[in-house]
């Protein structure tokens, strides 16, 4: 037996398996019974001394042995989730970060341990709901050291305020390590919370999440007055307070000049900060505050190799998020009058959201470099409508590449969590809310309609005119029931004639009637390829629109998507029955290949050098193809590869004996298939043999 295969035995036999929908089931019941218990995911307070030691709580129960630290004791249930690779209940208090990002699964650990944070601040606590009134499980002074200590240790490191840049600033916001203050997330989480608990306050909570501002302030005081209980009174009055703290303007300008004093051997960097307090005092309007704090955002961001400090990097890192509240702010302001502004003016502000998606880690460096020449190139006095359109459409994609970027570092971590919590699903859609991609994306859709309208062009959701947020992939016309929240293991189960939104990474796909792609929507991905192969309607959603298909979620809607990239989703009326008749579709869709451009005289491996675009249907399939083209005008950014062709295919598999019999596998297959035809349209056998 090989060496290496001994070696791999042990992991391999070793390995987690995977969970059974019945231990899920109770794993949930085990969450839920946490938020309620006096002890929540503990069982009992210890110490835990630094020789190892767990003693029962004592004074000085560590002296001698290190010194240590006092908190929680993990319950059964908790460890046993914590096996089942559900990181909760994590705890800062005395963690050594070289030992816990040693580990081969710190990733996954810290995007959990983030995604727990959220969902403590957005469910009312989550499983710590009673046991943060547990004294001495938590205790916040040493979970702040702990928390300060592990995102030092991460800004140390190049790839941190690189590639995870976004990741770290994530950590910086939600972990505990200096001074608590309020933000425009924690707002957000708790008007979700409170509108949880009392259904009268969904209005208001809407307004928040859609398009807040200073003066949801007043609006929460005046909804507190009508409440009757106290405690939930006091709840909403806090809230009012932390607005007010969020929109209130905030002395940015001593904060810039302070820590200007303090990097006193970084005179580049005090030159950076000054000159943006000289422009924030010279002038106050929301306009220069949101373009000079745009600015400066990004700036930094490029600053950070040079800070060679990992405590001084953190310093900044925290500097940055007073920043993107400040801009946050200004632009609460701006919205406001953004239908009074000329387009020159409102792609001017556009430009300065998008530095400030850069700055706070949403956008990778190429992306950036991309979207300023978009803009540039409506800079002049002078533009076509069809360059306009063509340009709106790739700004565009801003929304939909900051979902990606976060996708690939917390996508797996919510999808996990989400097995035993939901609302794990909502973090993505919480971070870039709270985002500059708020205001861009509002600013982007008025543009988006205004180009829509020059042009005839009208996106239609739900009855109202949209500009961004869709983005047509398949053309068709589907009929069915909206799903939001899908079970992606269990796709056998899912409705033939149901229309879902999935993730662009789903691994296979029974026949459905349309599909909705959450994210920017590649034309690449495999949901995408499948999609396009059985013929389904498919439209990307940018992130910031899942609310608004969520109040339709088991609805009977019709989806349609014009070969021009026109978009309608609607809820099902009549005149909806000219068009698909008693059934779901437009009628079944024959994929016709041009059998005369097919090449099967290829039976070796192809390299993606020899590829491109035009390749597909002949040789290969379209995204081999479609690579090996990336990988011709991109060839740093597309790894090398291989592609099997169709002539290789059909030589090693589809010319070989059917199970050792005389029929070849490709005649055995054309035989299935004409014994399928003979089965009567819409018989059970029928069905069921397909």
């Amino acid at each position: 037996m090989p060496r290496l295969l001994i070696f791999l035995l042990p992991a391999l036999l070793l390995a987690t398996q995977p969970t059974t929908a019945r231990e899920t089931a109770d794993y949930r019941q085990w969450v839920e019974a946490m938020k309620e218990a006096p002890r929540g995911p503990f069982q009992r307070l210890r110490w835990f001394c630094n020789d190892g030691s767990v003693l029962p709580p004592k004074a000085y129960a560590c002296q001698g042995r290190g010194g240590g630290h006092q908190h929680g004791e993990w319950s059964d249930r908790t460890e046993t989730l914590r096996r089942e690779g559900y990181k909760i209940a994590n705890l800062l208090a005395g963690i050594d970060p070289e030992r816990l990002t040693s580990q081969p699964d710190f990733l996954d650990t810290y995007a959990q341990m983030l995604i727990e944070r959220f969902l403590i601040s957005a469910d009312d606590g989550w499983i710590l709901r009673k046991a943060l009134f547990y004294r001495g499980a938590i205790q916040e002074e040493d979970e702040r050291a702990g928390g300060r200590a592990l995102l030092e240790h991460l800004a140390a490191k190049s790839d941190w305020i690189g590639p995870r840049f976004a990741a770290l600033r994530i950590g910086v916001r939600l972990l505990p390590h200096g001074e608590a203050r309020g933000s425009a997330q924690q707002v957000r989480r708790e008007s979700a919370a409170l509108s949880d608990r009392d259904r009268g306050f969904l209005s208001i909570r809407a307004k928040i999440h859609g398009a807040p501002d200073a003066s949801d302030a007043q609006r929460v005081r005046e909804y507190a007055a009508t409440v009757k209980d106290s405690a939930l009174r006091a709840r909403y009055e806090a809230l009012a307070d932390l607005i007010d703290e969020v929109y209130q303007p905030d002395p940015l300008t001593d904060r810039l000049e302070a820590n200007a004093d303090f990097f006193r051997g970084g005179p580049w960097l005090q030159t950076l900060l000054r000159d943006a307090a000289s422009a924030l005092e010279a002038d106050d309007s929301a306009r220069n505050r949101f373009a000079v704090t745009a600015a400066l955002l990004a700036d930094l961001r490029d600053s950070m190799p040079r800070i060679r400090s990992a405590s001084a990097r953190l310093r900044v890192l925290d500097l940055g998020l007073r920043l993107e509240d400040e801009h946050f702010r200004a632009g609460a302001e701006l919205r406001a009058a953004l239908d009074t502004m000329t387009r020159a003016e409102r792609l001017a502000l556009l430009g300065h959201a998008s530095e400030a998606a850069y700055g706070v880690g949403l956008l990778k460096d190429r992306e950036h470099a991309a979207l300023r020449g978009s803009l540039d190139a409506l800079s002049g006095s002078e533009v076509s409508l069809g360059d306009y359109l063509d340009e709106l459409r790739y700004l565009g994609r801003l929304p939909g590449w900051g979902t990606q970027n976060l996708r690939f570092f917390f996508f797996d971590a919510m999808q996990k969590l989400a097995e035993i919590e939901p609302k794990a699903m909502l973090f993505i859609q919480d971070q870039l809310r709270g985002s500059p991609l708020l205001f861009y994306a509002t600013n982007l859709d008025g543009l988006s309609q205004d180009g829509n309208r020059l042009a005839g062009v009208r996106h239609k959701i739900f009855g109202d005119e949209v500009g961004v947020g869709f983005q047509a992939l398949n053309p068709g016309i589907a009929r069915g029931r909206l799903y939001i929240g899908t079970d992606l293991d269990d796709v056998e189960s899912f409705d033939p004639d149901g229309i879902y939104l999935l993730p662009e990474t789903v691994s296979d796909l029974p026949p459905i009637a349309g599909i909705l792609t959450a994210g920017e929507g590649n034309p690449l991905s495999h949901v995408q390829l499948l999609a396009r192969n059985l013929g389904i309607p498919n439209v990307a959603v940018n992130e910031n629109m899942t609310d608004r298909l969520a109040a339709h979620e088991g609805q009977e809607v019709v989806l349609a998507v014009s070969p021009a990239g026109l978009v309608e989703l609607t809820t099902t009326e009549d005149r909806w029955d000219a068009v698909l008749g008693e059934g779901g579709t437009a009628g079944d869709v024959v994929i016709r290949p041009d059998l005369d451009k097919l090449d099967l005289s290829a039976t070796d491996l192809i390299g993606l050098d020899d590829l491109r675009a035009d390749d597909s249907g002949r040789t290969v399939g379209p995204k081999a193809a479609k690579l090996g083209g990336l990988r011709h005008a991109f060839p740093d950014a597309v790894a090398p590869g291989v592609a099997i062709p169709f002539g290789l295919f059909k030589v090693e598999i589809l010319d070989r004996p059917y199970r050792g019999g005389p029929q070849s596998v490709f005649d055995w297959m054309v035989d299935q298939y004409r014994r399928l035809e003979t089965l009567p349209v819409g018989s059970d056998e029928r069905e069921h043999q397909t």
